[in-house]
């Protein structure tokens, strides 16, 4: 909604933030929270929302670890564009934070590719927060958490010394033929010992947190049970520590046409704004 302005500068879309609350914004570019209707004010007509419509083709580049990029395809052979398709995203800037240097966005997106948004506005330069996967910084406005952070890269790096795949450092990466090798060939269940010990004493992911110098370190007894579950939880923490605690990416409204009874009309449901959206600038 709103008048199509061309040539708009980033000039006009900070003034647009200066005369407008972020919720007033919201509400001119997407309708009222409170009614199906759209937003309606007599000054309705002097409100212009400024939008950056940006195009850019997706394709999933790795299906098996769900990785998708975006860009310019046109090197690329016909069987590598296989599955690339045209995106395009509308963003409007709701508020600029310069202490931070972060820009708050409504976005909507006029195709539904996979990782569409994260993709595109990492094209633009400006990946969103806690998005490491597609250029965003970890533990993002939180110095104490990228410290863990690093630290715990650091420490996982180390246990995991002697293995040539560095994912190895993420729990849930492939087992490798050697770790299948040295973890669970040629060993079989002894007499008394319990289905729950004998899978983790086979299960190359519970030998990846003892460490390789320890993947033949569980030798049944109850102290070395009890040192396995130790090192289990300290991975556990490790990984928690170098993964994102959650990007800073919302779904804010969802619409829909609906043919009922009454006739058709849009039905709307929006979610509270996330906490990293601070109060004082709505």
């Amino acid at each position: 909604h709103g008048s199509l302005v061309e040539n708009a500068t980033i000039q006009d879309f900070t003034k647009q933030c200066d005369d407008m609350t972020t919720t007033e914004i919201i509400d001119h570019a997407v309708g009222s929270h409170d009614t199906d209707k759209l937003y309606e004010h007599a000054d309705s007509a002097k409100r212009s929302i400024h939008w950056l419509h940006f195009a850019c083709p997706c394709r999933i580049s790795s299906h098996k670890n769900g990785v998708c990029e975006a860009g310019d395809f046109s090197a690329k052979s016909e069987n590598e564009l296989e599955g690339t398709k045209p995106a395009q995203t509308a963003f409007t800037l709701l508020s600029y934070d310069e202490t931070s240097d972060t820009s708050l966005l409504l976005v909507k997106p006029d195709t539904g590719r996979m990782h569409q948004i994260r993709l595109h506005v990492q094209t633009l330069g400006h990946p969103i927060a806690n998005d490491h996967c597609y250029g965003g910084d970890l533990w993002f406005g939180d110095d104490e958490g990228q410290q863990a952070c690093r630290k715990s890269r650091e420490w996982l790096n180390r246990l995991d010394k002697g293995s040539n795949d560095s994912d190895l450092t993420i729990s849930n990466a492939p087992a490798t033929d050697e770790e299948i090798y040295q973890v669970v060939a040629n060993k079989s269940r002894e007499d008394g010992e319990s289905m729950d010990d004998f899978i983790v004493k086979t299960c190359v992911w519970c030998a990846r947190c003892r460490g390789v110098d320890g993947i033949n370190s569980l030798d049944g007894s109850a102290e070395a049970k009890e040192r396995n579950e130790e090192a289990v939880f300290r991975r556990t923490l490790m990984e928690y520590l170098v993964r994102s605690q959650g990007i800073w990416l919302h779904a804010l409204q969802y619409s829909l046409r609906v043919n009922d009874d009454k006739g058709s009309r849009i039905a709307k449901y929006r979610t509270a704004l996330p906490s990293w959206v601070h109060d004082t600038i709505v």
